[in-house]
């Protein structure tokens, strides 16, 4: 898996620095259409160079499919995941919060994965078995609640619907903050290495976008569910991620059917 990692990060890297190079460039631009067309070209350039690497890389054909953002490319039974930018509205906003995301299955299991901060030259990884790391640094993630302060990250889904509304009366005696930042893989990523406390997402429209997330969580030490508890959230349309003993905490009293 090593060698193939550092494919991932090499490509990652080059990734970043499109991405780095479009947003400073960004006061060039001032309506939608421009925007449109400076993402769809930031976003042809970015695949080419990754099919062109992988290509001269491997040598060997891929079969190559779109999936809105997502980039798949598949030899065999060998899967690449890649998402140039999740957070393009974060990235138009030029809120700094998005980054790269890349997934390696082999015969439908997540083998490796990787999550890179380009503003933050944040690199996050994680291979299946072994640990997920943040600089080549170890990760674990643990259940400290640091000044009674309680960090969860949702969706705007979570939120409207009102079944969910009793998220405040789970920690009591807590301060609760609550975060919508816009980026995926990247909040996944924050939960492995404890920036953050819980990680809770309603309605989702497909679980690629989560692979490179799951598996950091994973392999940091920390849980991953549906709203109700149950282990099989990919057939369910929610996730809980956190620590073990802050699942138990909110799945006991959280009171959902």
């Amino acid at each position: 898996m090593r060698p193939m990692l550092n494919v991932a990060i090499r490509i990652a890297r080059q990734i970043g620095d499109i991405i780095l190079t479009y947003y400073e460039k960004q006061k060039q631009y001032f309506n939608d259409e421009d925007y449109n067309i400076v993402i769809k070209n930031m976003i042809f350039m970015i695949s080419r160079m990754i099919i062109r690497t992988l290509q001269n890389t491997y040598h060997q054909s891929f079969n190559i499919k779109y999936q809105k953002e997502l980039l798949i490319l598949q030899w065999q039974k060998t899967i690449w995941i890649i998402n140039p930018l999740d957070g393009i509205e974060n990235f138009i906003k030029k809120f700094p919060h998005f980054c790269t995301s890349i997934v390696i299955l082999i015969k439908g299991k997540t083998e490796l994965s990787l999550v890179y901060d380009p503003l933050r030259n944040d690199l996050f990884t994680a291979i299946r078995g072994q640990n997920t790391q943040l600089n080549g640094y170890k990760l674990r993630c643990h259940d400290k609640i640091y000044n009674s302060t309680l960090f969860i990250t949702v969706n705007t889904n979570y939120l409207i619907n009102n079944k969910y509304i009793n998220i405040m009366k789970i920690f009591i005696g807590k301060i609760i903050i609550l975060r919508m930042c816009g980026s995926i893989a990247l909040d996944l990523a924050y939960l492995s290495a404890n920036k953050i406390n819980c990680y809770i997402y309603d309605n989702i429209s497909h679980f690629y976008y989560f692979l490179a997330g799951e598996l950091l969580i994973k392999e940091s030490g920390g849980l991953i569910t549906n709203l109700t508890g149950h282990c099989y959230y990919k057939h369910s349309r929610n996730i809980l991620a956190a620590h073990s003993n802050i699942l138990q905490i909110f799945l006991s009293k959280n009171n959902i059917t």
